[in-house]
């Protein structure tokens, strides 16, 4: 259904119900795919209207992650697979996907091919609520903790 609706609205609705109707063998086949982390990026400035956390209807990330009753410890093994220097364009986007506060975009580092700034992304993969949200650009998450995950407790 996501390549149905990156064509708009009402292509996809037709698109979308006669690939439900056909159960997905739609006569004109497989549509051409290409993987998340080879779209382009596109950058906002809407975060600056979003208002301060208050502590009370809005809460600052690691309050969040304290509230999901995430319990892994501080010192865990790194289990996110990243190249930890990369344009600053995508560390910024990764800071800004992760609802833990696990990326935050380091110093600049130097100039990739095409001149743009590169940064060293830092983790604090403690902070993790395996969202997954990494995965869209380029990062892997594996099982946290040899393969138990994260601990949550119900509140």
């Amino acid at each position: 259904m996501r390549l149905a609706f990156g064509r708009g609205f009402d292509v996809a609705g037709a698109l979308a119900g006669a690939m439900t109707a056909t159960k997905g063998k739609l006569p004109p086949g497989d549509l051409e795919t290409e993987p998340d982390a080879a779209q382009s990026l596109f950058v906002t400035d809407r975060a600056k209207s979003y208002p301060a956390p208050d502590g009370k209807l809005t809460f600052d990330k690691l309050s969040s992650v304290f509230a999901s009753g995430n319990r892994t410890r501080d010192d865990q093994p790194n289990h996110i697979r990243i190249q930890t220097k990369v344009p600053r364009e995508l560390a910024t986007a990764w800071e800004h996907m992760c609802p833990a506060q696990v990326y935050e975009v380091g110093a600049v580092d130097g100039k990739d091919a095409d001149g743009n700034d590169t940064v060293e992304v830092k983790l604090a993969p403690s902070n993790c609520v395996q969202c997954g949200a990494i995965t869209a650009k380029g990062g892997r998450l594996t099982p946290p903790e040899g393969g138990s995950g994260p601990e949550y407790t119900l509140t």
